[in-house]
């Protein structure tokens, strides 16, 4: 992290000194050592995980750190079942096929609003496919940040000029490999990179904070291609590099093989870090490091929130498991009912702990889980006592102990 983005930061560690265990201030600015900020448009960027600063999102995020609230910091709405591309590795493989319409998609934006959500992520499916994601993402507002993850289909100088227009705050393409031939083949269509490219540039013509993404594999880990997109992405100019863990879950249900050793998560969290403290390029957001012990670890359902394009509401968009659904009944009662389960951050990613309970490769559930089963699931696999450690910092001296804690919130 440069000497200036300190400066630029320095204020809000100041305004919330006496707000926030000092402790835990003083862990998190030892650990933005690990980040590489982008200055866009006036702002300062960490990663997409947060929003930036300034901004009225990331006021409202830090006001609801302080209270120490169980609130969607982030929630992820996939807006469509449909999408162009076969990947393999799709978390939405084997869910319900049906979607939403815009009354109701606009309708449940406001409903995630008024649960306290900073950042709302439109899926899928592609969302790019549905003809009114301008009207979605303005709906959104100032006081919410609003991502677009994609694929990068059809996407043209025109709509994301008109994406910008409507307050857009990171457009997210996905990137495979740095190989057309690879990325065309995961894809299962030709020409799925080139469209990839072209959407990246029509992307940052239009001023959007623009990252690409994509699934560590074990080949891609052992292969260096994650340094390759990096670099990529330096080439292409564009501001973030997301890393996500594969999962087995969607289309990999079954397939707990694809998962990453404890091995090869440490190593994409010493990428994280390695390239982000050179300062330049991409910054690298990774969920081995982010999503780690020494981090914040598994928010589902406690920070985090997916609603599928049924409206059903699951922890997160790779944890299958349904509470409720928000076209039946109001989605702040399903985020209540889902805090008997998810009342404080996992150490370890949750969907780990259960992919191998989804069921075979041979025999496929669909998806999500109903209500029942996903309560049984959450019984038979309880958080444990310990908390990631940026829980640990920022709970100190609020509570004793987890139990004094949740009774608090809960009050």
């Amino acid at each position: 992290m440069r000497t200036g983005d300190w400066i630029f930061l320095g204020p809000v560690f100041l305004r919330y000194w006496r707000k926030l265990p000092s402790r835990h201030l003083l862990y998190l600015a030892g650990r933005l050592r690990n980040e590489n900020p982008h200055r866009h448009r006036g702002k300062l960027y960490v990663n997409s995980f947060f929003p930036p600063f300034p901004s009225v999102a990331f006021e409202r995020f830090l006001d609801l750190v302080v209270e120490r609230k169980r609130v969607p910091f982030s929630t992820y709405f996939a807006v469509t079942d449909s999408c162009p591309y076969k990947c393999p590795h799709c978390s939405y493989g084997h869910h319900k096929k049906g979607s939403i319409k815009t009354k109701e998609a606009l309708e449940v934006i406001e409903q995630i609003k008024s649960l306290g959500t900073t950042i709302i992520g439109f899926t899928g499916g592609e969302p790019l496919l549905r003809d009114d994601i301008v009207e979605l993402v303005e709906a959104v507002g100032d006081e919410t940040f609003s991502i677009i993850f994609t694929t990068g289909h059809r996407l043209d100088g025109e709509l994301a000029k008109r994406l910008s227009m409507a307050g857009l705050g990171c457009l997210m393409i996905g990137v495979e490999s740095d190989d057309e031939s690879e990325h065309d083949r995961t894809r299962g269509v030709k020409g799925s990179f080139k469209e990839a490219l072209v959407s990246i540039r029509a992307s940052l013509d239009a001023g959007l904070y623009t990252a690409i993404s994509t699934v560590a594999t074990h080949d891609k880990i052992a292969s260096g291609a994650l340094e390759r997109l990096a670099e990529l992405g330096q080439r292409c100019g564009v501001h973030e590099l997301r890393v996500l863990e594969p999962a087995a879950t969607g289309g990999w249900q079954g397939k707990g093989g694809e998962v990453l050793s404890a091995e090869e998560s440490r190593q994409v969290a010493d990428f994280h870090k390695r390239w982000n403290r050179r300062g330049r390029g991409p910054a690298v957001a990774s969920f081995s490091y982010l999503e780690s012990e020494e981090m914040f670890g598994c928010g589902a359902g406690f920070h985090h929130l997916f609603i599928d394009a049924l409206g059903n509401v699951c922890p997160c968009d790779l944890t299958p498991l349904s509470f409720g659904n928000v076209m039946e009944e109001p989605l702040s009662e399903i985020w209540a009912r889902m805090g008997d389960w998810f009342d404080l951050p996992r150490v370890g990613c949750f969907v780990k702990e259960i992919c191998s309970q989804l069921g075979s490769s041979k025999d496929v559930l669909e998806l999500p889980l109903a209500k029942a089963e996903s309560a049984e699931m959450c019984r038979a696999n309880k958080r444990g006592d310990k908390l990631p450690r940026v829980y640990q910092n920022l709970f100190r001296g609020r509570a004793g102990t987890n139990r004094e804690l949740n009774r608090e919130q809960s009050e």
